[in-house]
């Protein structure tokens, strides 16, 4: 199981990510983890995860 720690933050909003409900997404371009609304927002241009996005996370509740 992969783990994010705690202590990292989206690479767009620089928001953390035990403070969203998002999923997060593993993005070549930002080189490191994003709030998959962040990528939909403001990377993507059709609703889904940009072509930079390797992978798709959802967290553990």
């Amino acid at each position: 199981m992969f783990r994010v720690r705690m202590m990292d933050s989206c690479k767009i909003c620089s928001g953390a990510f035990q403070d969203s409900p998002d999923q997060l997404i593993l993005c070549e371009h930002k080189e490191g983890f994003v709030h998959l609304g962040c990528c939909i927002d403001r990377c993507s241009m059709d609703g889904k995860p940009c072509e930079h996005s390797k992978g798709q996370y959802k967290k553990d509740k």
